[in-house]
C-alpha cells in the first residue's frame, strides 16, 4: 500500500477515535451550560467558569450572529442545553454573572409563552420598576425574577421591542440582576 494511502487511512481512524471524546467534551459544556443558567453554580464557580471561558475550554460554544437584529448577545452550543424546562442550542449571556438559555417562539407569542415559564417556575414576580420601564419608555415585555437565596436570581425576560420571537430563562449571580 503507498506510504500516502497508509496516511490518509491514519488520519481517518484517528478522526473517527477523536469523534467521541469530541461528543464527550460538548456535552460538558452543554452540563457546566445548563448548571450555570439554573443557578446551580456557587460564586466561585462562577468565577471557574469564566476562567474557563477565557481560556477558551469550553467545547463546542462561540459567539454567535443568529439572533438577526435581536439585542440579544447570542452565543451557540453545539450540543443543545436543557434548562427550566426547556431547551436550545443558544445562550443570551449579557454578563459575567448571567445567562440565560435563550430561545425562539413565534412572534406575537413571547409573552403568553414567557409567562407560562414564568407561572411554571413559580413565585416570579414583576422587575419593581416594569410598569415605569413600559410607561416612560414604552418598552414591551416582561421581566419576571425569582430570588433563589446564596445571591442567585432566577429571570425571565422577554423583550418585544429589542428582541421579538425570543424567550429567555436564567440566572444572576450576586448583583448582576438589580
Amino acid at each position: 500500500m503507498p506510504t500516502h494511502i497508509r496516511r490518509i487511512a491514519a488520519l481517518a481512524v484517528a478522526c473517527a477515535a477523536a469523534m467521541p471524546l469530541a461528543s464527550l467534551a460538548q456535552n460538558d459544556t452543554a452540563k457546566a451550560l445548563a448548571d450555570f443558567v439554573e443557578c446551580k453554580l456557587s460564586a466561585e464557580q462562577v468565577a471557574q467558569f469564566n476562567q474557563k471561558l477565557d481560556a477558551e475550554e469550553f467545547a463546542g460554544f462561540a459567539q454567535s450572529d443568529d439572533g438577526g437584529s435581536a439585542a440579544l448577545m447570542l452565543w451557540k452550543s453545539a450540543q443543545p442545553v436543557s434548562a427550566w424546562g426547556e431547551k436550545s442550542a443558544y445562550i443570551n449571556f449579557p454578563s459575567r454573572k448571567e445567562m440565560h438559555l435563550a430561545f425562539k417562539v413565534p412572534e406575537g407569542q413571547e409573552i403568553k409563552i414567557g409567562e407560562a415559564l414564568a407561572a411554571r417556575i413559580g413565585g416570579m414576580k414583576p422587575r419593581p420598576d416594569l410598569e415605569a420601564m413600559k410607561e416612560t419608555y414604552d418598552w414591551k415585555g416582561m421581566d419576571s425574577r425569582k430570588p433563589l437565596g446564596a445571591d442567585k436570581t432566577v429571570r425571565v425576560l422577554v423583550d418585544v421591542s429589542y428582541a421579538p420571537g425570543w424567550v429567555t430563562v436564567g440566572c444572576g449571580y450576586g448583583d448582576a440582576i438589580q
